[in-house]
């Protein structure tokens, strides 16, 4: 299947590669405020191919793009926004869908490697989920999402950079994530919930993914077509 947003990402991939490395640190911050602004992917895609092209035009003059964002990205990335679409509510549902099933798939994975470090084979017996399990699998998605939130607030502010107490407010939410994480390994992992073949959760995520994929595809190429 076409996917017109990973041709737009590849092209302009390829012509980041000829910014200088200052220039390259200032374009992620930017990306990242835009995204915390909710814009559609794709439009997304498109503000950082005018202002990587902006950028590169502006080497022939000995300037940057800090020059050309005026010393506030923000209010740059703002105006070059202006007119770009939000992302609708299935857009983001089904973004932060495949992140969360690459997550599920990651945690699986580390429940597989966990029986074979155990001793136990789950290519001959079924695998073991527990509540301790199924607990720390929660607290690390749910985290995700809280850092992801608090991230983004602190994007949206006027600082360059992360401040002291920020710093320290995001290192106490990722300690308390890995404190209930792991509170629920050591807690909850006696309380047996069911035995599962190890290939069984593999085909659903695997479905899930694919059938998240294509629909974002189709939307993202739906909002390419119509830019």
């Amino acid at each position: 299947m076409e996917n017109l947003l990973n041709s737009l990402k590849r092209e302009n991939k390829e012509r980041e590669r000829r910014l200088n490395i200052s220039d390259k640190k200032l374009l992620s911050d930017m990306t990242g405020y835009m995204k915390t602004q909710k814009i559609c992917d794709y439009d997304v895609e498109r503000v950082r191919k005018t202002i990587i092209r902006n950028t590169l035009r502006s080497y022939s003059k000995r300037k940057n793009l800090e020059f050309l964002s005026g010393g506030d990205y923000r209010e740059y990335c703002n105006k070059l926004c202006e007119n770009m679409r939000h992302a609708s509510a299935k857009e983001l549902v089904l973004s932060r869908g495949v992140t969360i099933i690459y997550a599920l798939a990651l945690m699986y994975l580390v429940r597989l490697i966990d029986t074979l470090i155990d001793g136990g084979n789950f290519l001959k017996n079924p695998v073991e989920i527990n509540l301790g399990y199924l607990s720390a699998t929660a607290a690390i998605l749910l985290g995700t999402v809280f850092i992801y939130l608090y991230v983004s607030g602190i994007l949206k502010t006027k600082t360059n950079r992360m401040t002291n107490p920020q710093m320290a407010g995001l290192i106490v939410l990722i300690a308390v994530i890995v404190a209930a994480a792991y509170g629920g390994v050591f807690f909850l992992s006696d309380i047996h919930l069911f035995d599962i073949q190890w290939w069984i959760p593999v085909i659903i995520i695997a479905v899930l993914w694919i059938l998240f994929k294509i629909l974002y595809i189709q939307i993202e190429n739906q909002m390419a077509k119509e830019a």
